[in-house]
């Protein structure tokens, strides 16, 4: 009778994805035969090696996705027990995650590594390393069919398509540059404009018109390319090429100009009424005006209290004042001629001896009488200062 050492073995792996599986959640089919790892004794016979299924076992899987430089992008765990032939069938995707979502892996075509760990609970040893495989996948067109991933163009399938199925073709230009095709029915179509992997969404570039012309000879309305010598996006309207990008076509007005490299700005003529609206606490604020104690040739700005307009004004306009010469009043004295007519008893002050006195307007508003108790004695000096506006 002949021990059999302890092993675990793979008869085969499948790694694939079925349209209907796939349609209901995303995930990838595995299926092994696992042999039994227990060392047994088979009498009467000689073996090599293990040929018996592990049949009616429980086991756990880990399985773990990499990239092509084996960074980690998702791990899992799930449990199942083998059937009477050793066999088991798992979704990876639908087990329990560790690391990460299935979701979250980007298919792009790419390689990368399903790494398989197996831990049969009988033996209480945990996890061992199982298989590694690779797997190339993609996600599946709106219809839900399968992507197939085929090497050139002479095998993609041309019957039994439905339309918008998609497939990956690993050299689909000759030259080693692959593709994702589009079938619309009656052809496989590219699913970008060029077989570029590392500029399949930018514009074509041209270094100037007559470059741009070259590659264009015979534009598509729609067409659009990158100029690099107006630094701006064209687009063929049809006629011909018009630049959608640059801000030099727009053009400001109403206090707005468009200044050095298409900075617009503020400043310029207002062609039409225009009125900015605040409130309580939207309000208007102007920092860092300049200060200045000169009354020469300056204007103060005036906001028209019923239609809110702003003007300006010579600062002499507002506070114009008429001062006497010094009137030497006469015992008893208590009524002065003004320099002119008063239109407002607030815009004129009378001092006596440099005391500011009360006063009312009197004979057609063009003289005040003193308050009684302000009545002058001999030589007491008048003085009036009138504001004329």
């Amino acid at each position: 009778m002949m021990k059999i050492l302890k092993q675990i073995v793979i008869v085969s792996i499948f790694i694939f994805m079925s349209k209907g599986l796939f349609a209901q959640s995303a995930g990838i089919n595995y299926q092994a035969l696992i042999l039994n790892s227990e060392v047994i004794q088979i009498p009467g016979a000689d073996v090599e090696e293990n040929q018996v299924a592990l049949g009616l076992e429980d086991v756990s899987f880990r399985f773990t996705i990499s990239d092509e430089t084996f960074q980690d992008l998702y791990i899992e765990e799930q449990s199942i027990t083998t059937d009477e032939n050793g066999m088991v069938s798992l979704i990876v995707g639908s087990g329990t995650p560790l690391f990460s979502t299935f979701d979250a892996i980007v298919w792009n075509g790419t390689l990368k590594y399903l790494n398989i760990e197996i831990d049969i609970h009988s033996q209480n040893q945990g996890y061992v390393f199982l298989d590694i495989q690779k797997i190339l996948y993609l996600p599946q067109s709106g219809t839900g069919s399968t992507i197939d991933i085929v090497n050139d163009m002479t095998n993609v399938p041309m019957a039994d398509n439905d339309v918008g199925d998609i497939i990956w073709i690993l050299d689909a230009d000759g030259l080693g540059n692959s593709s994702l095709m589009v079938w619309d029915g009656n052809q496989w179509r590219p699913a970008q404009m060029d077989f570029d992997p590392e500029n399949e969404f930018a514009l074509v570039v041209a270094l100037d018109n007559n470059n741009r012309d070259l590659q264009f000879p015979t534009p598509n309305t729609g067409e659009q390319v990158w100029n690099q010598a107006c630094d701006c996006i064209q687009v063929y309207d049809g006629n011909t090429w018009t630049d959608i990008s640059s801000l030099g076509a727009i053009s400001a007005t109403n206090g707005i100009n468009i200044g050095a490299n298409t900075t617009i700005k503020f400043g310029g003529a207002l062609v039409e009424p225009t009125k900015l609206t605040t409130d309580a606490t939207n309000t208007l604020s102007i920092d860092g005006l300049q200060e200045t104690t000169s009354t020469i040739d300056k204007n103060i700005v005036l906001i028209d209290t019923n239609s809110g307009v702003i003007s300006r004004t010579p600062l002499g306009n507002v506070f114009q004042e008429e001062v006497t010469l010094t009137i030497a009043a006469n015992d008893g004295q208590n009524q002065f001629a003004t320099p002119s007519p008063i239109t407002d008893d607030k815009k004129i002050n009378i001092y006596r001896n440099g005391v500011r006195i009360g006063f009312t307007v009197v004979n057609n508003n063009t003289m005040v009488e003193l308050e009684p108790a302000a009545v002058c004695y001999a030589g007491d000096e008048i003085r009036i200062i009138q504001f004329t506006n």
